[in-house]
């Protein structure tokens, strides 16, 4: 079946649900009280999750294969996150203030003095900037995961 990339993403999360899933019901129901109705079928479990296990490395390889035009895009993207998160997690401590023994310490507080090299006001800047730059590339991701589409077998028993 034909879909678009974006639609196969959803799919692929839906897929890896469903075999978490699955592997959930095998770890919790393979070993029962003997003499027990046994409501489920292990092996028949075990079955299907190799069938959707299998499903999902061709979805993903098809995945891959649509994706080669942006894949730098993509590793772009995930960059430019780890940058605004770093960005966000400077310390931007600046002046005079007083650094407290601790809680446990009988030393009175003493003053000290901070410098920051990038102040708050040059943090905001960057995270600003960032930011536009990650929506900009997101939309250009978008827009291919819309436009194109891949050939991969969807299942109906995952719904």
């Amino acid at each position: 079946m034909e879909i678009t990339l974006a639609r196969a993403l959803k799919y692929k999360n839906r897929l890896i649900g469903k075999i978490s899933d699955i592997s959930g019901v095998i770890i919790r129901n393979n070993s029962i009280l003997k003499d027990t109705e046994r409501e489920i079928d292990i092996e028949e479990m075990l079955a299907l999750r190799t069938k959707l296990v299998t499903n999902l490395v061709a979805l993903k390889s098809a995945i891959c294969k649509g994706n080669e035009p942006i894949q730098s895009d993509i590793f772009n993207l995930s960059e430019l996150k780890s940058l605004s998160k770093m960005v966000q997690d400077i310390n931007t401590t600046h002046g005079k203030s007083l650094r407290d023994g601790g809680l446990y310490s009988r030393v009175a507080a003493e003053p000290v003095e901070y410098e920051a090299q990038l102040r708050f006001s040059d943090i905001k800047v960057i995270i600003s900037s960032t930011n536009r730059e990650i929506d900009a590339v997101q939309e250009k991701i978008d827009q291919h995961n819309y436009s194109t589409k891949i050939d991969v077998e969807v299942l109906d028993n995952i719904y």
